[in-house]
């Protein structure tokens, strides 16, 4: 269905990724003790935008573990009786318990999927109850016990989460686009090259694979910015930089 200018009507799942300009598309730079921001004030302006625009952001696993992020909307004015986005975070074997995360103790809706396992209540014991624990079968789709993008989706759904942000990191990425799960994708790419790049596994021939096409480009603040969109639909404003 096509999408209209009006942002409540946006569905679906977005991807956003941030690369350095290295062929690989490096996603962190390994020669960093501390993973820092290396996109422009701009560019993270618009990531907290799209935070807005969503009912829910997720994340794998090793994000909140490399970054100990929040996913909240705090670079841009949330505005009046709008509620932080719902953070996800994917946790097939629950290896954040027992952290010490901010997301897992600030009090602000979670759900963490994982893959069902014997003996739960004794590994939740003590979680905190603004955090929700979702079990659900493996996938097995590449021979590793992994979480399926579609049925994460379809939950959310249920659960009244319509518009999903896929913030990262980069096997998440991969794992939605693998599952042709992205509807539309927003790709920054900052002026640099890591000197030690973490590759992040993924090409245009990636992008192209998941049913994605890239219908047009913008400069933020320095940096390049890609727009792909599933085949059939639209962008949710005809003036592509104008959303989110």
């Amino acid at each position: 269905a096509d999408i209209t200018d009006d942002p409540a009507a946006v569905t679906g799942v977005t991807l956003k990724m941030a690369f350095d300009s290295s062929p690989v598309w490096g996603v962190a730079d390994l020669s960093e003790t501390k993973s820092e921001r290396f996109t422009s004030p701009e560019s993270l302006d618009m990531v907290h935008r799209l935070r807005r625009e969503s009912s829910a952001v997720l994340v794998g696993r090793a994000t909140v573990e490399r970054d100990d992020c929040t996913l909240t909307v705090r670079r841009v004015e949330l505005g009046d009786g709008k509620v932080q986005p719902v953070r996800i975070i994917l946790d097939p074997s629950l290896s954040l318990i027992g952290g010490d995360y901010a997301i897992m103790k600030d009090g602000l809706p979670t759900i963490v999927y994982h893959l069902q396992t014997e003996n739960m209540d004794e590994t939740l014991k003590g979680t905190s109850d603004a955090v929700t624990f979702v079990g659900l079968s493996s996938s097995d789709l590449d021979s590793r016990s992994s979480i399926c993008p579609l049925e994460v989706v379809k939950d959310l759904e249920n659960r009244g989460l319509r518009h999903i942000m896929v913030e990262g990191g980069p096997a998440t990425a991969l794992a939605f686009l693998e599952a042709r799960a992205v509807d539309r994708a927003i790709l920054v790419r900052a002026p640099i090259e890591f000197e030690i790049p973490v590759p992040a596994h993924m090409d245009e021939n990636t992008m192209i694979s998941a049913g994605l096409t890239m219908v047009g480009t913008d400069v933020m603040g320095g940096d390049s910015v890609e727009y792909w969109i599933r085949d059939g639909l639209s962008w949710p404003n005809s003036d592509l930089p104008m959303w989110p």
